[in-house]
């Protein structure tokens, strides 16, 4: 919720990820028990030069509470490039 507003140097550093071509992955946090808020909040504090760069263009990974908790994190580690692990083989 206060992602921009409690860091002034958050939005100079995504600036600078996006001139640098760097993927930006983001989560957004649900639960308001862990700090979620509504996504359209994110339209209240992102400075507005990154809203006008396109910075939610791409969907950001809802991290829900409850039960789709652990699928939520499990799609969220996946697209930051996690794998699944197999068995030993032995």
């Amino acid at each position: 919720e206060d992602s921009f507003v409690s860091d002034a140097r958050l939005a100079e550093q995504v600036k600078q990820a996006r001139e640098d071509k760097l993927k930006i992955i983001m989560a957004h946090e649900n639960d308001p028990d862990r700090g979620g808020c509504l996504f359209a909040k994110f339209f209240e504090t992102t400075p507005q030069e990154l809203i006008d760069g396109g910075l939610y263009s791409d969907l950001a990974r809802s991290c829900f509470s409850g039960v789709h908790r652990e699928v939520s994190l499990m799609l969220l580690a996946k697209e930051l490039g996690a794998t699944r692990q197999g068995a030993s083989a032995g």
